[in-house]
């Protein structure tokens, strides 16, 4: 699968909309309760004013093999970003049909890379439930390090579930594996 990475665009939300009706149970709690095309635009211009205002970084995951760059496989988002601090929360969703083929940890890389050289951001923390080894596979495959276990921190359907925390440091060995490349600026 030949992808790219790309800010995300007022264009993208019929194709987000298509993403949301064939979200699983994987993907669903990564996105908005309001997965009408409104609700995609919303979202969108949402990141867009948040990046643009220097509050956080999101680049979509696209399929570049027909050349458009419009179908939507995931996203990666810094968000929360603290110039005081030079910090940010990462985050990370895919596509079913994405997923096992090492897209988004190669996304993740470039997009780790992005964050510490080009936007000088230190430290880059994220977390993910214990009971989710695909997206502990996807965090230690971009270099991120265990840090503790918050007990019960999440709770979703009524069930509460421990999370690991991980961060990245700017000074850390980079991951050797793939990356996937950026569009060019449009």
């Amino acid at each position: 699968m030949s992808a790219i990475l790309r800010p995300w665009h007022s264009g993208d939300a019929e194709a987000l909309t298509e993403v949301y009706e064939r979200a699983d149970d994987a993907l669903l709690s990564n996105i908005p309760d309001d997965r009408s095309v409104d609700g995609a635009r919303t979202w969108i211009t949402s990141i867009t004013h948040a990046e643009a205002a220097g509050d956080l970084c999101a680049r979509a995951i696209v399929d570049d093999g027909d050349g458009s760059g419009r179908r939507i496989l995931g996203n990666v988002m810094a968000s929360g970003v603290d110039r005081r601090h030079s910090s940010a929360w990462i985050s990370y969703w895919s596509v079913a049909e994405a997923r096992g083929q090492g897209l988004v940890s190669a996304a993740l890389r470039s997009f780790v890379d992005l964050l510490h050289d080009d936007l000088g951001i230190y430290r880059l923390e994220l977390g993910y439930r214990v009971n989710n080894p695909a997206s502990a596979a996807v965090a230690r495959n971009a270099g991120f390090i265990v840090e503790g276990r918050e007990r019960e921190k999440l709770l979703y359907d009524g069930i509460r579930y421990d999370t690991e925390v991980c961060a990245r440091l700017c000074g850390d060995p980079r991951h050797p594996g793939p990356r996937i490349p950026f569009a060019p600026p449009r």
